[in-house]
Order: structure tokens, then C-alpha cells, then sequence
């Protein structure tokens, strides 16, 4: 997803656009917004995405300390 985010957008916008007109244009509304519901699953996707480059950062650092603390110690 994070080499493709900027693609996920857009089509998602196109998405939007898509359903929004085709509502509006078959007559079922005469102003649709139910086409931004296309957003939902990928700002899930984005932040669960965002959540786990957290996690693993903390992971990391953690490590890191971890060695430190190891070689202070041994030293």
C-alpha cells in the first residue's frame, strides 16, 4: 500500500466521481454523496498501515536500547 498510496487515492476519487454521477445521472437522487463511501476501507487500510510502521518503530528503538544497554554493560 505504501508504494501505491498516491494511485489508491486517485482511483478512489474516480471511484467517487463514478458513483456519485451515475446516481445522479439515472435519476435514483438528484445530489448523491454516497459515493464517498468509497474513502472508508482505505483510510481503514491507512491507518491500521500507520499503526503497524508505529508498532515497529517502538520495536526497533526498543532493540536498539537494548544493545546499548548490553555494550555499556560488557564495557
Amino acid at each position: 500500500m505504501v508504494r501505491h498510496r498516491a494511485a489508491a487515492y486517485v482511483a478512489t476519487f474516480l471511484l467517487v466521481l463514478a458513483t456519485n454521477k451515475a446516481l445522479v445521472l439515472s435519476g435514483t437522487v438528484s445530489y448523491s454523496v454516497w459515493g464517498w463511501i468509497w474513502f472508508a476501507p482505505l483510510l481503514l487500510a491507512d491507518s491500521k498501515l500507520k499503526q503497524a510502521r508505529r508498532l515497529a518503530r517502538q520495536r526497533v528503538i526498543a532493540a536498539m536500547e537494548a544493545r546499548h544497554a548490553e555494550t555499556g554493560a560488557a564495557g
